[in-house]
Formats: structure tokens, sequence, C-alpha cells
């Protein structure tokens, strides 16, 4: 199975999102202004990049994944071992395994399930994460899952105990990558281990696929105070593998920003709260302001391919 990226683009598209083919990856704009791209397992050569190409006039930063020497030191989050099962997995990890998979029943699922019963996760994801349950959250997700079920490479797992919806994710394949994208879960069921167990059974299953050669969980978060979260990930058998994380800016913005000017912006950020826009923003900031320049990387990186199919790890 090979499934072609066109499918999540306009997926993409038609959840309003600007979606742009530049060589051969596709940009979008992951939130207001700041586009990434997918395939998500791929990086891109940060000296060769067309910058202005992908932002054109309503961008105006774009985050991505890059050589180790061009970027901030990340990872992406991993997991390809063929012979997943509970040996890979951490012993307190095993246990949360097994204590979720007695209490809950997981299978692969339709949109449909979602459609009926979903919403209430959403909001308690969000509730326990400290963030913000926005006005138009139902009416947002009714679409997700609508058009998800439109899509294809696009697969929904949930987790039940006691017959009621306590956990579920949603997965996109792209080319021969499946990327775990949404796991949400209900906060009345969390005590039975709903996440530790529908993680498990979705990891099995897609790992045996002789057609995906892996399930990517993203990349290290660009806000801070996620540690717990990727500890959990790793727990559950995936990996991180090294990787660079680079920020663009826009010509008009770069000479507003620069590493005279983020200190000063970073204390004026602060005094606004701890909202999640603004944690990202801070988190963007950073960053940019403790990356390589492009003149000192561009002497190392001449030789480097536009993009690499796949990180080695």
């Amino acid at each position: 199975m090979s499934v072609s990226p066109q499918h999540y683009a306009s997926f993409l598209e038609r959840m309003g999102h600007t979606v742009r083919q530049v060589h051969d990856l596709w940009w979008f704009n992951s939130s207001r202004g700041v586009y990434t791209c997918f395939p998500f397992d791929r990086e891109s050569d940060a000296a060769g990049l067309p910058i202005r190409e992908i932002l054109k006039r309503d961008g105006l930063a774009v985050r991505f994944a890059c050589p180790l020497s061009q970027g901030i030191p990340s990872f992406r989050i991993v997991c390809r071992d063929r012979n997943y099962d509970l040996p890979a997995l951490r012993s307190r990890t095993r246990t949360q395994v097994r204590r979720g998979l007695e209490a809950c029943a997981v299978e692969r699922v339709d949109f449909a399930v979602l459609r009926k019963s979903a919403i209430p996760l959403n909001a308690d994801t969000l509730i326990r994460q400290g963030r913000r349950v926005p006005q138009n959250l139902e009416s947002y997700w009714q679409k997700y899952f609508a058009e998800a079920a439109r899509t294809e490479g696009a697969e929904a797992w949930a987790a039940f105990t006691d017959g009621q919806l306590a956990a579920y994710l949603i997965a996109f394949t792209v080319a021969d990558v499946t990327n775990l994208l949404i796991v949400r879960s209900s906060l009345d069921h969390l005590a039975k281990f709903p996440n530790n167990a529908l993680l498990f059974r979705f990891l099995h299953d897609r790992l045996r696929d002789p057609q995906i050669s892996q399930v990517v969980y993203g990349y290290e978060s660009i806000k801070p105070g996620l540690e717990s979260l990727d500890q959990f990930k790793t727990g559950m058998g995936f990996e991180q593998v090294a990787v660079g994380q680079r920020i663009e800016l826009t010509g008009w913005v770069q000479p507003l920003i620069n590493r005279f000017t983020t200190p000063t912006a970073l204390r004026i950020l602060q005094r606004y709260g701890r909202g999640e826009t603004l944690a990202k923003l801070q988190g963007l900031l950073t960053w940019y302001s403790r990356q390589p320049l492009r003149a000192d990387m561009a002497a190392c990186t001449s030789e480097l391919p536009v993009t690499s199919p796949r990180a080695a790890a």
C-alpha cells in the first residue's frame, strides 16, 4: 500500500487549510500564519528551501525538520519494530497495558462511531491539558470526522469500557508511513488505562502490515513542559530519532525578530499570560533565536539533497 499525499492534502483543504506543493513536499498552515510540511517523516535542506514560495503573502513563519547541523537538536517520535509486543515496553507500562486490555475492548471503528460519541472526549482532553475548550468544538470535530471518513488512508480506533467510549485515535497513512495525529480520552475512565490499551493494539496491528514501514507520532513539541507526554510515548515503545527542527520567517519580519530583539519580545509575551497560542509563539521565538544562522550552515550543507526520504536512526 502506498497512499498518495494528495489524499491528505485534499482533507486539509476541506478542513479550511491552505495547502501548497513545493517541489516534492506539501506545505500547509498548521496555525494562522505558520506553515509546516508533510509527508511528516521527511527532512528538508534549509539552505535550499524556497521560503518565499512556501509562505507567499499569507505566511509569517515556516517550521520544518532538517539535518541536525541546520537546526535546533530535536527528535521525531517513531515506532518501526516489526516484532512489537509486550516485551518492547517498559515494565511499568506493560502492567498498565495489561490492566487496560483487561478493562477495555479495543477495535478499529467507523468514523460514524466518533461522530456519535467522541465529542466529550475532545473536551476532556483539552481540560486535562489545561487548554481552553473552544466554542466551535462540536461543529469542528463533526466536520473533521466526516471529512476523515472520506479520506483514503484515514483510520479510527477506539477503546470501550462497559460499552462506553473511553479513548480513540485517528491516523493517516501517507505513502507507506502511518501518522498518528489524534489521541483523545475520557476523564471518567483514565484509571482503566484506555490510552495504553488503545496504542498497544493499534501499534501491534499496524507494524505487522508489510506495506507499512513505520508509525510516526509527531516531533518534539515547540511548547516546553511536555516531557511527561514524551515519556509516555517512549514507554509505549516509540523511539526518539534525532533530527533538527528549524524556523524561518517571512522577509519583512526578519529585521524585527533577531537575537537582539527576541529577549525583549519574550518578556513582553510573558506579561500576557500562559495561553496555548502564547506558549507556542514563545517557543517559536526561542528556537528561532537559538538555531544556526543560514550563513553558518551554508558551507556544511552544500552537498545535502533537498529532501531525504526518511531519517536514519
